[in-house]
C-alpha cells in the first residue's frame, strides 16, 4: 500500500510579510489556496513604507523605500489602479529627466553625454564592447573575468577620464553604498546603458517615463496587508525550515519567546538573504553549499536625507528629475506640499549614526544646491533620515558572485523577492514579479497535477482512451 503523505496546518508557508510575501500572499487567496506568512516585525511591509513628516506641517510624506514606479512596472501600476491609489507622471513628456552637477556646474543629459565622450570616448567604446561580451556570456554570473576585477581597476585599465571615473563613482556610491573599489564588473555592466548611435551614456533607464505617488509608495504595502493581514502571524523570528516526507516544517520564536512549529506543503522564502545566517535549513534538494553562498551576500547599509521646504520652493527648485553630484548624491524630487512647500530626497553611502551626521551632510548638500538654485537655502526646514540595508544586487563584491544556486533544485521551496535573480532585482517591480511568477509556476503545477489523476481516474473507468497519453 503506498503510503499516505503526512497533512499540514496550510498549503504554502511564506517567510516574510514585504512586498514580495504579501503580494504573493495576496495572489494565493485569490486563486483559493490557504497560506501564513510568518513576519519578525511586528507590521508587515519590510522596506517600502511611507509615513508623515515629523516636527512641522507641511504636508510632506516620506517614502523610505522605493520613490517613484515606472512606467513598465506594470503590477505595481496594476495594484495602485485596484486600490484606487493617486500616482502623477513625474515629468511632462519630452523633459530632460538627468541632470549632472560637476565641479558645481550643472549640466543636462545632453551636455554631459558631450563632456562624457569628449574625455573618454575610447573608454567608453571599450566598456560597450566589453559590456556585448558580458551579455552573450550564458555563465557571466560566475565568470572570473566580471567577478573578480573591481569598477575602479577596469576604469583604470581602460583610461578613463575624471569626469567618467567621478560619476561612476558618485553614482554607485548613492545608489549601492559600496565605493567602486568594492563593486565587481558585473554591477557595471548589469547597470549601464551606452547608446553610440547617439551617443548617450544613461544610469538610470525609464526615469523619464516614471511616476510618483503623493500619499507614497507604502500605501502598496498597506493595502496589501490589509487584505492579507488575518493569514500573518507577526513576531515570528524563523529558527529552521526542515522537510520531513514532503511536508515542511518550520521552527519559529514568537514574541513571548515560544518556540512554535508550523507546516505546510510548500515554502515560499521572501526575507532578505542575510536572515539566512540564522536560520537552519534542511531542505531536499536544496544544497547545503547553496544556502551557505547566499547567506554570506554582502550588505551596505544606506541612508536617505529627506531635505524640507518651506513655501516657495516649487518655485527656486526646476530639477523634476535626478541630479546626480560628483560628491555622491543622488537627489530626487519627491513632493510638493501645501502652498508649494517642497521635499527633497537625497541618496548618499552609508552614514555615521546620529542626527548629527544627517545635520551635517545636509549642510553640505545644501551649498551644492545653492550653487545653481541661488536662496533655496534660505527656504530649509529640517532634515530626516532613514537608514535601510540595499538591496543584494547591489553588493556583488570583487571575488563574489552573482549566480544564486539557492533558488535551484528543491520542489518544496521557491525564493522570491530581492534574492529571486532577473534584470529588477532589488526593485519593487522586481519583487513583485517574482512573487507573482513563483505563484503562477504553483498554480499552474497544481492544475497539472490534479488533471494528471483526473485523466487516470477516467482511464480506469474506460471513459476516455489511452491514446496519446502518457503516465
Amino acid at each position: 500500500m503506498k503510503a499516505q503523505t503526512p497533512s499540514a496546518e496550510t498549503e504554502v508557508l511564506i517567510v516574510g510579510a514585504g512586498i514580495a510575501g504579501l503580494y504573493a500572499a495576496y495572489r494565493l487567496l485569490q486563486a483559493n489556496i490557504p497560506c501564513k506568512v510568518l513576519e519578525a516585525d511586528d507590521h508587515a511591509g519590510g522596506r517600502i513604507k511611507s509615513r508623515k513628516e515629523k516636527n512641522s506641517h507641511l504636508g510632506l510624506v516620506l517614502d523610505e523605500g522605493a520613490n517613484l514606479i515606472n512606467s513598465t512596472d506594470t503590477l505595481a501600476i496594476k495594484l495602485m489602479n485596484r486600490f484606487d491609489i493617486n500616482y502623477v507622471r513625474r515629468l511632462k513628456s519630452g523633459m530632460d529627466s538627468m541632470h549632472y552637477l560637476v565641479a558645481g556646474e550643472e549640466y543636462d543629459q545632453q551636455r554631459f553625454d558631450q563632456l562624457l565622450f569628449s574625455e573618454s570616448r575610447v573608454a567608453i567604446n571599450n566598456i560597450v564592447a566589453d559590456q556585448d561580451i558580458w551579455r552573450a556570456d550564458k555563465m557571466r554570473d560566475l565568470d572570473p573575468k566580471f567577478i573578480n576585477e573591481s569598477i575602479a581597476s577596469y576604469l583604470k585599465r581602460i583610461d578613463a577620464g575624471p569626469v567618467l571615473r567621478v560619476m561612476l563613482k558618485s553614482f554607485f556610491w548613492s545608489e549601492y553604498g559600496y565605493e567602486i573599489d568594492n563593486l565587481n564588473l558585473h554591477v557595471l555592466f548589469d547597470y549601464l546603458e551606452i547608446d553610440m548611435s547617439c551617443p548617450c551614456f544613461k544610469l538610470i533607464p525609464n526615469v523619464d517615463e516614471a511616476y510618483t505617488v503623493p500619499g507614497g509608495t507604502g500605501q502598496i504595502t498597506a493595502s496589501l496587508e490589509k487584505i492579507c493581514h488575518d493569514h500573518v502571524l507577526y513576531n515570528r523570528r524563523v529558527n529552521s525550515i526542515g522537510e520531513l516526507a514532503g511536508v515542511i516544517h518550520v521552527s519559529s520564536t514568537n514574541a513571548d519567546l515560544q518556540i512554535e512549529t508550523h507546516t505546510a506543503q510548500h515554502v515560499l522564502y521572501a526575507a532578505p538573504l542575510h536572515s539566512l545566517k540564522n536560520i537552519k535549513i534542511m531542505i531536499e534538494g536544496l544544497a547545503p553549499e547553496a544556502v551557505e553562498l547566499a547567506s554570506a551576500a554582502s550588505y551596505a547599509n544606506g541612508a536617505k536625507l529627506h531635505l524640507k521646504f518651506e513655501t516657495g520652493f516649487d518655485k527656486l527648485y526646476r530639477y523634476s528629475g535626478i541630479l546626480l553630484t560628483d560628491t555622491g548624491e543622488q537627489i530626487w524630487t519627491s513632493g510638493t506640499g501645501q502652498g508649494g512647500a517642497g521635499l527633497l530626497t537625497v541618496l548618499t553611502g552609508p552614514l555615521p549614526a546620529g542626527r548629527a551626521a544627517a545635520i551635517e551632510y545636509a549642510g553640505h548638500v545644501l551649498v551644492a544646491l545653492d550653487k545653481i538654485c541661488p536662496g533655496l537655502s534660505e527656504l530649509f526646514v529640517g532634515v530626516e533620515r532613514s537608514d535601510a540595508p540595499m538591496s543584494y544586487s547591489g553588493s556583488l563584491r570583487p571575488g563574489e558572485a552573482a549566480h544564486l544556486a539557492i533558488i535551484d533544485g528543491a520542489k518544496h521551496w521557491t525564493t522570491i523577492g530581492e534574492a529571486a535573480s532577473g534584470e529588477l532585482q532589488g526593485y519593487l517591480e522586481g519583487a513583485l514579479r517574482s512573487a507573482d511568477d513563483a505563484v503562477t509556476r504553483y498554480v499552474l503545477g497544481k492544475r497539472a497535477h490534479k488533471t494528471h489523476f483526473l485523466r487516470r481516474g477516467l482511464m480506469k473507468m474506460g471513459l476516455i482512451k489511452r491514446q496519446g497519453y502518457h503516465n
